[in-house]
């Protein structure tokens, strides 16, 4: 003998599972940029500064993208930033260095990693 089934509230799972997505991807785009507003924190603290006009031309957004799909930069808008980023032989006070961008982005790899896993 056949059993029927009924299956009542199928397109709620539907509904709420879209939903859900929705709100997964929304907060992996806020955790991108968090994290490049961090990276952006940290190598503002070691950027080579005679006026500020390159730590003050620092930027973090988003490019394109939503989600786990987002794409976010982080830089610097001075017309000199990267010869100043990969010029090792210039002089720089006390705690300012060369790859002001890329140091602090090796240097704090683990804590961007927590940032995008929501940790």
């Amino acid at each position: 003998m056949a059993r029927l089934m009924h299956i009542t509230g199928a397109r709620s799972v539907v509904k709420n599972l879209f939903a859900a997505k929705t709100t997964i991807a929304l907060q992996m785009t806020r955790r991108f940029v968090k994290a490049g507003l961090f990276l952006q924190g940290k190598s503002q603290r070691v950027v080579p500064v005679e006026f500020g006009v390159l730590r003050n031309s620092a930027f973090t957004r988003v490019l394109s993208g939503f989600g786990f799909d987002t794409d976010v930069v982080v830089g610097y808008t001075a017309n000199y930033a990267v010869y100043v980023h990969e010029n090792l032989n210039a002089a720089h006070a006390t705690g300012k260095i060369a790859k002001y961008l890329e140091l602090p982005a090796r240097e704090n790899r683990l804590d961007i990693l927590r940032i995008l896993a929501g940790a």
